[in-house]
């Protein structure tokens, strides 16, 4: 039986369509206009909007744009009738680099912008008309993660691959799972001349090198499932960090989005064994920090703090940035026996065990164990144990040179060495 009120509502209902959806939203907005009188508010969104149109809006009578709450709208940009997928796509990213170029010049408010190729559907309630579809959603999604990864706007991956000559400024910026969407994302966006932090007058080739320094590394990063390519961390930190320098060079500042994934590498050395098929996953509660971890796990190290310690380990971070990740394969030596100390090691995972002179096993080694810190605090100077790699291994490393730097890490680490000299410590480290 149907119901005649549900016939109504749907009276007029249009069958589903390919869009592509913007969704804006300003930055600091409640900051901006918390002095404001409601009638200074009222003009200054109007503007706001107003100029959102101008730009948008060229000889394009295929968009609809609606204000939303006051500092977002919507945008729905409807295919012509003489252009495919690739044409509207590529109409809609000059739109959003029109929108880019009038922030930079600072001609409109900082706005996040975030662009999904979907399908939508509409139906009529009274004389209003409603739109549906979760296409709305990953473009919010989008929009709110152009503040987390510092860019203007981001866009999915079917808008990315629609953009033809334009497809050399293209950026990969990472595959995300996200709360609250049921598959993995693949994001992008585009860096040129006046947009996503690069200055107008960048050296275009230096940036087209820092583009493909940084695809290449995020490539590695996500891997390919089909072609059986995994995730290569140690790879992809290194070029990071090399397309990290090319564009400090070239703009004077870091790429943040860069930054994020450096970051995420610190935080999880080793993908998650569902990393390949999610990717990033950003809703998750962060890894603790080093410190926490630290403090945690080594009951050396509980045995050592006080005060002072604590403070210096988990309050103020600052010193986990001297601790470098470093790989290690099965059966690869870390340290030698005698040879002079270059470093302390802390396992972030694998295990590792330690040899004497005489190749003696020792002792086993852990996540979250630390070795390495007894040369600096013995009479000779020498490593008195050999740590080789049980199991793949990933470590952070501390050099002498920045090991030296950190006084309070130094009594740390001391303290430590001290408790190892005791009849029940372990020996070899």
């Amino acid at each position: 039986m149907t119901d005649p009120r549900k016939d109504s509502l749907l009276s007029g209902h249009d069958p589903k369509k390919e869009v592509v959806i913007l969704l804006t939203d300003m930055v600091r907005y409640s900051v901006r206009t918390s002095t404001m009188t409601p009638e200074e508010i009222r003009d200054f969104m109007i503007g706001y909007h107003q100029d959102i149109r101008d730009i948008i809006v060229i000889d394009d009578d295929l968009i609809e744009i609606e204000p939303l709450a006051g500092d977002g709208a919507l945008v729905i940009f409807d295919r012509r009738a003489d252009e495919g997928r690739v044409e509207m796509c590529n109409r809609v990213v000059r739109a959003v680099e029109r929108m880019a170029r009038a922030i930079d010049a600072g001609d409109l408010p900082a706005t996040r912008m975030g662009i999904h190729l979907g399908d939508i559907i509409q139906a009529k309630l009274g004389e209003k008309v409603l739109k549906f579809g979760s296409s709305f959603a990953v473009a919010s999604r989008l929009e709110d993660l152009c503040s987390y990864f510092g860019t203007s706007y981001l866009m999915d991956r079917e808008v990315a691959h629609c953009q033809g000559a334009e497809t050399r400024f293209l950026v990969n910026v990472g595959r995300l799972t996200l709360q609250g969407l049921p598959n993995p994302l693949n994001v992008f966006t585009v860096y040129k001349p006046g947009i996503n932090g690069c200055p107008a007058d960048v050296d275009e080739t230096q940036l087209l090198e820092f583009i493909s320094i940084k695809n290449s590394a995020m490539d590695r990063f996500c891997g390919d499932c089909s072609g059986g390519i995994l995730p290569d961390f140690p790879s992809v930190r290194e070029k990071l960090i090399e397309a990290q320098k090319l564009f400090t060079e070239m703009t004077g500042k870091k790429d943040l989005a860069t930054e994020r994934i450096l970051e995420y590498i610190r935080e999880n050395p080793t993908p998650a064994g569902d990393f390949s098929n999610l990717g990033m996953k950003l809703a998750s509660r962060r890894r603790d920090s080093l410190g926490v971890r630290i403090f945690r796990l080594s009951q050396q190290l509980l045995r050592a703090m006080d005060i002072e310690s604590y403070h210096a380990l988990v309050v103020d971070t600052e010193w986990e940035r001297y601790f470098v990740l470093e790989w290690k394969k099965k059966g690869e030596i870390v340290v030698k026996v005698n040879e002079e100390p270059d470093g302390i090691y802390y396992i972030d995972s694998g295990e590792a065990e330690t040899f004497d002179d005489k190749g003696r096993l020792l002792a086993t080694l852990g996540e979250g164990d630390i070795f390495g810190e007894m040369a600096y605090f013995s009479k000779i100077r020498k490593r008195n144990a050999t740590v080789v790699a049980k199991t793949d291994l990933v470590v952070r490393k501390i050099s002498s040179a920045d090991f030296r730097k950190l006084p309070v890490i130094e009594k740390i680490f001391q303290r430590i060495a001290q408790g190892r000299r005791t009849p029940t410590a372990v020996p070899g480290r």
